[in-house]
């Protein structure tokens, strides 16, 4: 019957100083998590197929439908020839 009461004293006071650890750890704001960006539209590159987001991207100048591109060599040399490989 001691062994009993002894583990059962045991997990108790794991269980309590994990709840306590949770706690501490949420009043440091250690436990939150970064702000999430709000979604963002992905463009491909029309040079080599690269998708990235278009905040990242370079447009084509006066180009309808808009095209992008991941560089300025890849926008460079799809201008250069005329028309993206």
């Amino acid at each position: 019957m001691g062994r009993i009461f002894f583990f059962f004293v045991l997990l108790l006071a794991v269980y309590v100083g994990w709840r306590w650890w949770r706690a501490q750890r949420g009043r440091l704001g250690a436990g939150e998590r970064p702000a999430v960006r709000g979604a963002e539209s992905m463009v491909r590159c029309e040079v080599c197929g690269l998708n990235l987001p278009q905040s990242d991207a370079l447009p084509a100048p006066d180009a309808e439908p808009r095209r992008w591109y991941c560089c300025e060599e890849h926008r460079r040399q799809a201008l250069g020839d005329g028309q993206p490989r």
